[in-house]
């Protein structure tokens, strides 16, 4: 699900002295499918489709190893816009550049955040957690800032600090419930997740520049 697909759920958590009241916002249409809870816990994770290699890097115009510095959240959007919406701004030190141009800072949005009282969530979007650092396939905004590619699907935790030659990916934090996409013969491709996982960043920058090449005009 990329930035702008409809059918986002946000759960807005107002707290008060006297009780927490969860307010589900539907914005646009309903995801492909999704098991939703009212409470202060949150969301089982809407159902979508996974990412293949191909997706990330076509769908990016940045790869890189970085870690979260700090963020902020704040509204945005009017009612002519599905109404208003947290969104939150992080900012990132890039460790290693895997594709793209080179760049000692970037800022990514995503949805969600807390503002005053009140909490926004969105299922499957991704997670950026101050000090953690992690592999990111980002896509430019016009603003100059980035999105995560396939919101969580973008985003994979690494074992170890990026500079460490040993550093390995790790599953994406955030990525829900996801079905594998058939191809044209109607066989199963293979995943991001299942090519990334478990592999250095420098076996990544060789994944990465190879589905470069594939693509080339």
């Amino acid at each position: 699900m990329y930035e702008g697909a409809k059918g986002l759920c946000y759960f807005d958590l107002v707290r008060s002295r006297s009780a927490t009241l969860a307010i589900l916002v539907a914005l646009g249409a309903a995801p492909l499918a999704a098991s939703i809870s009212l409470t202060p816990h949150g969301a089982e994770a809407a159902t979508s489709i996974e990412l293949s290699m191909s997706d990330l890097v076509t769908g990016s115009t940045l790869v890189v190893a970085a870690t979260p510095l700090d963020s902020r959240s704040l509204w945005e959007g009017d009612a002519s816009n599905h109404g208003r919406r947290i969104v939150t701004y992080t900012r990132l030190r890039v460790d290693r550049l895997i594709d793209g141009a080179p760049q000692a800072e970037v800022w990514v949005r995503t949805l969600g955040g807390d503002v005053d009282d009140i909490g926004q969530q969105v299922a499957g979007e991704a997670v950026l957690r101050v000090a953690q650092p992690s592999l990111l396939f980002l896509r430019g905004r016009t603003d100059g800032t980035h999105v995560v590619v396939g919101m969580g699907q973008g985003q994979y935790l690494l074992d170890a600090r990026p500079e460490n030659g040993g550093a390995r990916v790790r599953s994406p934090l955030e990525a829900g419930h996801l079905v594998t996409k058939a191809g044209g013969s109607g066989v199963a491709q293979r995943t991001a997740r299942l090519a990334l996982v478990g592999r250095t960043l420098d076996e990544v920058a060789q994944l990465v520049a190879a589905e470069r090449r594939a693509h080339a005009p």
